[in-house]
C-alpha cells in the first residue's frame, strides 16, 4: 500500500466546506443552527423535515446528535468510546444508520431512535462507511475499503444477504479520487444508485444489482459530484469550476431519463461539499467553517438565499478537524499557495469527517 501522508491539501470537492463572507449571519438568509467550539458535520434531514441528525465531537469522539429543524432541542443519541459518523435516517424516521469504529476499521450500525439500542450490521474487518437506506427501508448501501480498493455493497436492514455490487470501483493503485465522502443515492423506486466516479469526476447511474454497468449522466467536461435524488426522481448534483483565483460550483437538477436536459438550481455558488436538500428541494442544509470551526447552516433556495451563497468567500485557513489536535486538515488559499496535492482514492476512503490522508503525488498550477 502506498505510504500516505497528512499534508496541506486542496480538497475542493471532497471537503465539506461551504464558505461565504461579506454578510453577518444575523443579516443573511443563511441560518446558523449550531454554535459550539467543536466540529459539527454531516447534517441530514429527517424524512418529515422536522429534525436534523448530525455528527459532532463536542464530547470527545464523534457522536450522533439530533436537533429540531430550527436548531433547538439538541439531544445526544450516541455516546461511549466508539467514533460514530455519517448518520442517515431510515425512511420511517425510527432508526439511524451510522458507521462506527476507528480510522482503520469501521462497520455499519443501526440505532433505534426510541430506545437508543445499537445493532451491528456488518463485520467486514475493513473500513465500511457512508451508509444509505433504500427508499423502502429494506436495504442499506455502503462503501467498503479493503486491500487498496473501494466498492459499493448492500445488505438487508437486519444485516442479512450482503451483496457486493461493484468490483474495483476505485483503486489506490491508480491513485483515483472517488468521492466516497458522500453516500450513494438511491432512486425513489430503489432500482438505481447514483454516485461520483474517481477517474473523471462524473455523476454515474447504476442499477442496484450485481454486475450492473454504471453510465454517466453529467457532462464529461465538468467535475461533478454529490448526487442526491428528489422524490420526483430528479437528481441534483454539484458541478465544480476551479481557476487560479477562485473556485465555485453550480447546482443542477436533471431527469436521468433525459440527462442532456438539465435545470439550474443555483449558479455561481462559492462553495464545495456534500449538501442535503429538503424533500421539496426548497431548503439546503450544509456544514461550514465560516465561523472558525464547522457549524451547521440552512438556507432557503430563493433569490435571496442563492445570492448569499454566491458571496465571495474569505480565504480558508487550516482548521483542526480531528482528534488528537496534532492532526490537521486545511484548504489551500488559491491566491497564495500554488501547490496542490493530489488527493488519492484511499484518502477519501479515510476522510472520516475531516481526517484526510493523501499520496505523495502532487501537481502545481501553471
Amino acid at each position: 500500500m502506498t505510504r500516505m501522508l497528512l499534508v496541506r491539501v486542496l480538497c475542493l470537492a471532497a471537503c465539506v466546506a461551504f464558505v461565504s463572507g461579506g454578510t453577518t449571519v444575523g443579516a443573511s438568509p443563511i441560518r446558523q443552527l449550531t454554535q459550539t467550539s467543536a466540529s459539527n458535520l454531516r447534517p441530514v434531514w429527517s424524512p418529515d423535515g422536522k429534525r436534523i441528525a448530525f455528527q459532532t465531537n463536542r464530547d470527545g469522539p464523534y457522536h450522533i446528535y439530533v436537533m429540531d429543524a430550527d436548531g433547538g432541542n439538541v439531544r445526544q443519541l450516541t455516546s461511549g468510546d466508539a467514533d460514530d459518523r455519517h448518520p442517515t435516517w431510515s425512511p420511517d424516521g425510527k432508526r439511524i444508520a451510522v458507521d462506527s469504529g476507528s480510522d482503520i476499521k469501521r462497520d455499519i450500525w443501526v440505532i433505534d431512535m426510541a430506545s437508543r439500542a445499537r445493532t451491528q450490521l456488518t463485520r467486514s474487518g475493513a473500513i465500511t462507511s457512508f451508509p444509505s437506506w433504500s427508499p423502502d427501508g429494506t436495504r442499506i448501501s455502503y462503501y467498503v475499503y479493503r486491500d487498496g480498493a473501494m466498492d459499493i455493497w448492500t445488505t438487508e436492514a437486519d444485516g442479512g444477504n450482503t451483496v457486493q455490487l461493484t468490483r474495483q470501483l476505485a483503486s489506490e493503485r491508480n491513485n483515483q479520487c472517488t468521492f466516497a465522502c458522500h453516500s450513494p443515492a438511491w432512486s425513489p423506486d430503489g432500482r438505481q444508485l447514483a454516485f461520483s466516479d474517481g477517474d473523471h469526476s462524473r455523476v454515474l447511474l447504476m442499477a442496484s444489482a450485481i454486475g450492473a454497468t454504471p453510465s454517466p449522466i453529467s457532462p464529461k467536461d465538468e467535475r461533478s459530484h454529490f448526487p442526491v435524488y428528489l422524490p420526483d426522481g430528479r437528481i441534483v448534483y454539484v458541478s465544480e469550476f476551479v481557476t487560479p483565483d477562485i473556485s465555485y460550483t453550480d447546482l443542477w437538477s436533471v431527469d436521468p431519463r433525459a440527462a442532456d436536459q438539465r435545470t439550474e438550481v443555483a449558479k455561481g455558488v462559492l462553495a464545495q461539499g456534500p449538501f442535503e436538500l429538503s424533500a421539496d428541494g426548497s431548503q439546503l442544509l450544509f456544514a461550514s467553517p465560516r465561523s472558525g470551526n464547522f457549524e451547521i447552516y440552512a438556507v432557503t433556495l430563493d433569490d435571496e438565499g442563492k445570492a448569499a451563497l454566491a458571496t465571495r468567500p474569505d480565504p480558508v485557513k487550516p482548521f483542526d478537524a480531528t482528534e488528537p489536535p496534532t492532526r490537521r486538515v486545511a484548504s489551500v488559499d488559491p491566491l497564495r499557495d500554488p501547490t496542490v496535492y493530489v488527493v488519492g482514492f484511499a484518502a477519501i476512503a479515510l476522510m472520516l469527517g475531516g481526517l484526510a490522508l493523501v499520496s505523495r503525488a502532487r501537481r502545481t498550477r501553471p
